[in-house]
């Protein structure tokens, strides 16, 4: 399950934001996540993406549900331990382990992959400049199982 609040912000006439639409599709990203936790297997596992806007972390998790599609991916920005933390709680209620997906993409790409992006998907530059340098770095103290680090140096 691939869950991200982007696609709950999608409508027919292109993707929707405001503070009000963002907060219930984060709702309903915690909502599906808890569902896909209450369904998991034994062989279960949570992939949290972690990195920029334009860092590559969609186009990952859309492969890597093709390959694994018994995986929960959370597909979301998720630079800070502390947003990070409920989706954590909630795998270790199920005992479902995380593994956190790292990317560790260059600001220069991630700024280009955003400018090249429809016009109701790009952020606004200095937002994508924040969270570039508000990433903290995911540690198997947080609680990950693994921390697979993810490095696209040349935007391919």
């Amino acid at each position: 399950m691939h869950i991200n609040p982007d696609h709950f912000l999608e409508t027919l006439g292109g993707r929707i934001t405001t503070p009000e639409r963002n907060q219930r599709a984060w709702e309903q990203c915690y909502q599906a996540l808890e569902v896909a936790l209450h369904r998991a297997s034994p062989a279960t596992r949570v992939f949290l993406m972690i990195g920029p806007q334009g860092a590559g972390k969609s186009t990952w998790a859309k492969a890597f549900a093709r390959k694994h599609p018994e995986a929960v991916i959370f597909d979301a920005i998720l630079v800070k331990r502390i947003e990070r933390e409920p989706i954590l709680a909630a795998a270790a209620r199920h005992g479902v382990m995380c593994v956190a997906v790292w990317f560790t993409t260059p600001l220069d790409v991630c700024l280009a992959r955003n400018t090249a992006r429809p016009p109701d998907e790009v952020c606004d530059e200095q937002g994508v400049r924040n969270v570039f340098a508000a990433v903290e770095r995911p540690t198997l103290e947080e609680g990950f199982e693994q921390v697979i680090e993810v490095s696209d140096r040349h935007g391919a």
